[in-house]
C-alpha cells in the first residue's frame, strides 16, 4: 500500500498485490479489505499510509492474527526511495533497475 509511484515500483520488483492509496480513509479501507481476505501475509506501506493505518493495526493486534506489516521511507525521507527500492529488486530478482 503506498502511492502511485511506490507502488509502480513494486509491481516492477515483482510484488503481485499492489494498491495505490491517496488518503487515509482509504488506506484504512485498503488494510482493512486486505485483513478480511486473510490471504495477504506481508502488507509493505511507506511511512505516510503507515500513520494513516497504525491505529488499525494496533487494533487488531488485540482481536486476531494479521499480516506482518513494514513500513519503509518515503521519497522525502531517510534513504531515496528508488535507491531502496532498486536495492530491494537487485537482491531479490538479481536485476539492477536504475532510475534517472
Amino acid at each position: 500500500m503506498a502511492d502511485k509511484e511506490t507502488a509502480i515500483y513494486f509491481k516492477i520488483g515483482g510484488v503481485k498485490n499492489s494498491w495505490v492509496v491517496k488518503s487515509e480513509d482509504e488506506a484504512v479501507k485498503t488494510f482493512e479489505d486486505i485483513k478480511n481476505k486473510q490471504t495477504v501475509s506481508l502488507v509493505i506501506v511507506t511511512d505516510t499510509v503507515f500513520d494513516w493505518i497504525k491505529d488499525k493495526v494496533g487494533q487488531g493486534k488485540k482481536e486476531i492474527e494479521l499480516p506482518l506489516v513494514v513500513s519503509i521511507p518515503t521519497r522525502r525521507g531517510g534513504k531515496s526511495q528508488v535507491d531502496l527500492l532498486a536495492e530491494l529488486i537487485k537482491r531479490t530478482v538479481g536485476v539492477e533497475i536504475r532510475v534517472q
